[in-house]
């Protein structure tokens, strides 16, 4: 009996370190599936956000261009970057201040330039070539009602957008490069600057809302 208690007694000597090492090992690879999980869910909020932020000006663009098309008007990456430019300046000036985009347009030597927009499109900026309209106009109609839903805009917002694009967006590329560079936001942000000379200034929005405002009361006063 003694010998067999002996072995039995040896015998958990033996079986219950293991038991321990194996429950720690089983409680690492726990912290460790955790760990991981956490960092993927990080990860793809992390995503999101920068999908948010960066497709934000993007889904501006594609309906822009998916709107003057629907219209029968060209647009080329020149005259979109003008069109995007207005789209923000009168937001600005409408609801106080408020930015639509996550970004300010650079003062470019041919006007307001949205940097994600100008990398996008760059191998056509200069040559102008037009976006091509593959689409039937059944289809192009629904496209832009798709892409309208998608920017998620107040219906204030939206009858903000439809003024714009309809009073700008039959002007050609190079009136709407002559008009903002007659008007102050472009200038005050390229003061100093040769007409030629390259630039990242970023065109302000208080200087954008003060002389947006300004025009609103010279009409208003006229």
């Amino acid at each position: 009996m003694k010998s067999a208690t002996a072995t039995s007694v040896g015998t958990l000597q033996d079986i219950v370190p293991k038991l321990c090492v194996k429950k720690q090992l089983n409680r690492k690879m726990e912290y460790l599936i955790i760990a991981v999980l956490l960092i993927a869910l990080f990860l793809v909020a992390l995503r999101k956000l920068n999908n948010q932020m960066e497709t934000l000006l993007n889904r501006m663009s594609n309906f822009v261009i998916l709107y003057c098309q629907n219209m029968g008007v060209s647009v080329n990456p020149l005259k979109l970057q003008k069109l995007l430019y207005y789209i923000q300046s009168w937001h600005i000036t409408k609801f106080e201040k408020d930015i639509l985009f996550e970004t300010m347009p650079e003062a470019w030597v041919n006007g307001p330039v949205y940097r994600p927009i100008y990398d996008k499109y760059k191998a056509n900026f200069f040559r102008n070539v037009n976006f091509p309209n593959t689409l039937d106009e059944e289809e192009l109609t629904k496209q832009v009602a798709s892409s309208l839903q998608n920017l998620n805009l107040s219906e204030e917002k939206q009858d903000l957008l439809f003024s714009v694009l309809n009073a700008y967006g039959v002007m050609s590329d190079e009136r709407l490069v002559l008009m903002t560079h007659s008007e102050e936001p472009w200038n005050e942000a390229r003061k100093g600057l040769s007409p030629i000379e390259r630039s990242e200034n970023k065109i302000s929005a208080d200087t954008i809302f003060n002389y947006y405002n300004r025009r609103i009361a010279e009409r208003t006063n006229a």
